[in-house]
């Protein structure tokens, strides 16, 4: 049986493929076109003939997929992704797929192809975690080949990759101290953008985000609602999309110096408005926040005595290990107002602060010299 399949890429355009059964061994094929009219000349030509004409695919035979195919048909075949998301694939498959094991026929794609490419990957350079992002869209494809029974197995399936550095490597936990010397040389219209962000834990995307109806000042408990962030469109734009994950759509608590930091701001802000803007009334971008005001402000900090180059990010981890040293939150409470995915990450991340474990390192250790400690000292 032969058909013609189309499908809408993700530029817009639409591609055309014609499948068929190999006479014999009856294995599906598929050869891509470049127009419909292609595509009923080939059906015509594999009706009469019963396979295609004697031209050879990128991979060496005729008609059969490669593994460049099966990545671009599993990025076409995305259910509403974020279009940030399709431009970030695409760039993958262009970059770093496509000419590297694009032109594999997926029937002999294997363990040994996907070991050498990220051994390649790897020796060009490229972060753990960008081949760990980089194997899961190309392992993603390989499941979407399977359930279009193109193959039986996904081949990615058990490849060991680069080890992941810790989630925590290069935190900073500042001291109150030191923030406040950041804070004494932040831009007066970002002072309470910062402290938001420090009192709350919020991701930079998110706080960016929050609208003047996410705030409730006149609740028993003062609350901020996070249920989006900003995300990079396919133009190099941004979109107000969904939190980094479902955790991340949580109510959290606002302490009472943070309500009256908020009260002026939201006194001519309604509705959809943002609440922290530039002076222009536009949304904070983190390059240029980065750049034009905080770099500015840390350096003025180091003057006087600030002794980290702090990350914008720290801040959440200033946060955290405040909820965590007070010790008089749960792990798992802690974890919900971060908007952790799990409590593992929590303790990935923060668990050396927890003052139990501190505590109970200190009395085991103190337990243990005691059988070696001299008399007289």
């Amino acid at each position: 049986m032969v058909s013609i399949n189309t499908r809408l890429r993700w530029d817009g355009s639409i591609a055309y493929s014609v499948r068929w059964r190999e006479l014999g061994t009856r294995r599906q094929r598929r050869l891509s076109v470049g127009s419909e009219q292609e595509a009923l000349s080939l059906v015509e030509h594999l009706q009469c003939h019963g396979r295609p004409p004697e031209t050879e695919s990128p991979s060496g035979r005729p008609g059969s997929l490669t593994v460049a195919d099966v990545v671009q048909e599993h990025i076409d075949l995305l259910i509403r992704p974020a279009s940030g998301a399709i431009a970030t694939y695409q760039r993958i498959l262009e970059l770093h797929i496509r000419h590297a094991i694009g032109h594999i026929a997926l029937e002999d794609f294997g363990y040994r192809d996907i070991v050498q490419w990220i051994k390649g990957l790897s020796s060009k350079g490229i972060a753990p975690k960008s081949v760990h992002n980089m194997h899961g869209l190309l392992s993603a494809a390989m499941n979407t080949a399977e359930r279009l029974q193109y193959i039986s197995r996904n081949p990615c399936r058990g490849v060991a990759l680069p080890a992941l550095e810790r989630v925590d490597d290069g935190a900073r936990f500042l001291t109150p101290e030191e923030f406040f010397l950041l804070l004494d040389g932040m831009n007066r219209n970002y002072t309470a953008f910062v402290q938001f962000l420090v009192m709350t834990g919020t991701r930079f995307g998110e706080a960016t985000a929050i609208q003047a109806a996410d705030i409730d000042l006149t609740s028993r408990v003062p609350t901020a609602r996070i249920n989006k962030a900003w995300k990079r469109d396919g133009e190099s734009g941004y979109y107000l999309g969904p939190t980094k994950t479902g955790a991340g759509r949580r109510t959290i608590g606002i302490n009472t110096s943070l309500a009256n930091l908020l009260r002026p701001l939201l006194s001519a802000r309604t509705g959809t408005d943002l609440v922290f803007t530039t002076a222009a009334g536009g949304h904070i971008g983190h390059k240029p926040f980065w750049q034009h005001y905080w770099v500015p402000a840390v350096h003025p900090a180091q003057i006087n005595g600030l002794t980290e180059s702090p990350r914008i990010h720290d801040l959440r981890h200033k946060h955290a290990s405040w909820l965590i040293q007070d010790g008089a939150m749960p792990l798992f409470t802690i974890s919900r107002r971060l908007g952790h995915a799990s409590v593992r990450t929590t303790e990935q991340i923060y668990g050396h602060l927890m003052p139990q474990a501190l505590q109970d390192g200190a009395d085991a250790t103190e337990r243990s010299v005691q059988g070696f400690i001299h008399p007289s000292q």
